[in-house]
């Protein structure tokens, strides 16, 4: 059985696309800095993941990931399609103990890719702060992509994307990782978006049972003074310092809403669509979406960051249109 390889699909722009949720205009783009990253991770890793000692990384002659675009296509296939490592084995003809190894190489690979290019989300305040200091306070004088609204604070919203996890065997964890209102064993992170529809922050991974307030306490967004944070009803009670919150009203208990509270929560859940395409963005890659198979949790974590740094990357190169 032969083994597929990026030049079978090259010239197959909607397989390309199916496999590796990237344009052909897309994936190209990314592959010389993958390639940058890769080398400088292999100078200083083997693929088992001990420290390298003396012998320096060269491909061998029979390997099947010979190319960087190859081995772009092997990482970025496994994270759309989540499949059984015996079976993406059978698609690039390794067995599944070195299939194994190699994505645990590509991801922290990709990761770094995403960072070097400047679109992996922040994952401190610290680099939040930075963050907010260098992109947004000068956006409104920025050339790169379309122009932001008028408004002058700038525009931030939260949003809790959950995905199921596996059934721990562990009644402990069970319990942790129990959702009640998915009904499933999730895990959750928050982002943090803005105007221009890019995840500028990730929180850390937490269990379904972890309540949205507490993960959003947690992080303590550093957001400049006057902005404006749009957030659900998950968020009810989450305030920020000289932040302006804007939240739907909640129905009171036996009671209704007025004409006006009803014109607001469709006002607020109109520009809410926009942010459930970032939802749907992000999870192009259905490790994120479905069940994933990886266990540690450090890998868990970096899955979703880089399927955030992708969003990022396409955004970059291909704009969407603000939000107003």
């Amino acid at each position: 059985m032969g083994r597929l390889s990026y030049a079978d699909v090259a010239q197959k722009p909607a397989e390309v696309l199916a496999l590796t949720s990237l344009t052909v205009e897309e994936f190209q783009a990314l592959v010389e800095p993958f390639e940058t990253a890769f080398q400088a991770y292999m100078a200083t890793w083997t693929l088992e993941g001990k420290p390298r000692q003396n012998r320096r990384y060269t491909p061998y002659a029979t390997s099947p990931l010979p190319t960087a675009e190859d081995r772009l296509l092997f990482i970025l296939s496994y994270l759309k399609q989540n499949p059984t490592q015996v079976y993406h084995g059978q698609l690039f003809a390794l067995p599944q103990n070195k299939v194994n190894q190699w994505v645990h190489t590509l991801f922290p690979v990709l990761r770094a890719t995403l960072q070097a290019t400047g679109d992996a989300p922040s994952r401190s305040q610290t680099a939040l702060a930075e963050r907010l200091g260098t992109v947004l306070l000068p956006a409104h004088a920025s050339d790169d992509g379309p122009p932001l609204p008028d408004a002058t604070p700038p525009l931030f919203v939260t949003t809790p994307p959950s995905a199921p996890s596996p059934r721990p065997t562990d009644p402990t964890e069970q319990t942790l990782h129990y959702s009640g209102k998915a009904k499933d064993h999730t895990l959750k992170n928050t982002l943090l978006i803005d105007s221009r529809l890019q995840v500028l922050f990730l929180s850390a991974t937490f269990e379904g049972r972890v309540h949205d307030k507490r993960v959003a306490d947690y992080s303590a967004y550093p957001l400049p003074e006057g902005s404006h944070l749009l957030q659900d009803l998950g968020f009810l009670a989450f305030q920020l310092e000289g932040v302006s919150m804007q939240e739907p009203v909640k129905k009171p208990r036996g009671g209704q809403l007025t004409p006006e509270q009803k014109a607001h929560n469709q006002a607020l859940s109109k520009r809410r669509v926009r942010i459930e395409h970032v939802n749907s963005s992000v999870k192009r890659c259905r490790m994120v979406k479905d069940a994933i198979r990886l266990w540690r949790g450090v890998i868990r974590d970096l899955v979703v960051e880089v399927a955030c740094g992708l969003h990022n990357f396409r955004l970059r190169l291909f704009p969407w249109q603000p939000l107003t």
